[in-house]
């Protein structure tokens, strides 16, 4: 096999990397607070939610609007910075430091949640990202993942200091559509073109990945993160690499999720009555479930960019086709809204 290795450069800004969160494996009738924060040295992040409410005859779920909250970070010496918003969106004013010690206190819909303090660790640099392509012979031939690269992570622990680790990732693709509809003058299903035409889905990674360096102190790391589909649309993969060095209280909380399921498991796609935040609390009722984690890391950041249209020996990309037709009509469209999994902000270091 051909490895590709592809020339990446350290991306010195922010971006949020959001764990979709799965509804269903929520016990029905259930609703749980949602509180997922972020701490690191260029942003804070509080993202503040209920779970499902009810579930109706019909099989949908019915979700009730997010908490009044407000999110106030403190430092050890009781230094207080409130956040912006309790919507997930990073506020880029609050700057974190290593060796510093967080808390968060979190008032919502009139409850005080405070989490425990958590000391930031230092994440060293990125050696390198290979992306290397292979073919997976156990997969069907049709399988969109048949023919792809997989993208490996290589740094050098910090020796002498106990280390954690957490990878994640960030894909934008440009939006080709947004919206499908059904179009009673056509008889069918079409697809409505995005307004205004600049707009970026966003995919996260949803797999929880880590790693300890209990048995490799000071040496290598490598780690795979991800498995990219040879495929087009688009020409050009764009896709970000994220390095966080986490706390070993939070390192805990996703070793059993990641045991619990079977490597395949996300912040809350489990039963909520397997594992709730193991650092966030109800002042007045310890014993109210909550969903989520107070996660304080510095991290370091790669841009990777593949070029589907590259030629390899016996394989060429799959065609991912659209799954309607466009509208008749030229003038009809769907906004691209702006939130989690879609902006009209070209992605920095965009290239096409």
């Amino acid at each position: 096999m051909k490895n590709y290795l592809i020339l990446i450069g350290v991306l010195f800004f922010g971006w949020q990397c959001q764990y979709p969160v799965d509804i269903s494996s929520l016990p029905p009738t259930q609703k749980f607070i949602g509180i997922d924060i972020k701490v690191t040295e260029d942003y804070a992040s509080a993202n503040v939610f209920y779970s499902l409410e009810s579930v109706t005859i019909n099989g949908a779920y019915i979700l009730p609007k997010p908490p009044i909250a407000t999110a106030t970070i403190i430092d050890s010496k009781g230094n207080k910075f409130e956040l912006s918003n309790t919507k997930g969106i990073e506020d880029t004013l609050f700057k974190g430091k290593i060796g510093e010690s967080y808390q968060v206190q979190l008032v919502a819909d009139g409850k005080t949640y405070l989490s425990d303090k958590e000391t930031m660790q230092a994440s060293p640099a990125f050696d390198s990202l290979i992306v290397n392509y292979s073919r997976e012979n156990f997969r069907p031939a049709d399988n969109l993942y048949y023919d792809g690269f997989d993208i490996y992570a290589l740094a050098h622990d910090i020796p002498g200091v106990e280390n954690y680790y957490q990878w994640a990732w960030v894909h934008y693709s440009r939006a080709i559509y947004c919206d499908k509809v059904y179009s009673r003058a056509e008889g069918r299903d079409v697809l409505l073109q995005c307004y205004p035409p600049d707009c970026w889905n966003i995919e996260y990674n949803q797999n929880v990945i880590i790693q300890s360096d209990r048995l490799k102190d000071g040496n290598e790391l490598a780690q795979n993160i991800v498995r990219v589909p040879y495929a087009t649309p688009p020409k050009i993969y764009y896709i970000r690499i994220e390095q966080r060095a986490i706390t070993p209280n939070v390192y805990a909380y996703f070793k059993s999720l990641e045991a619990s399921t079977e490597n395949r498991g996300t912040l809350f796609d489990i039963p909520a009555q397997t594992l709730f935040s193991p650092n966030i609390a109800n002042v007045n009722d310890p014993d109210e479930k909550i969903l989520g984690v107070f996660n304080v890391f510095s991290y370091r950041k790669r841009l990777v960019t593949i070029d589907m249209n590259q030629p390899i020996n016996g394989a060429i990309p799959k065609a991912i086709m659209l799954p309607a037709p466009f509208s008749g009509d030229p003038f009809a469209s769907a906004p691209c809204t702006e939130g989690t999994y879609r902006t009209q902000r070209k992605p920095p270091g965009w290239i096409n």
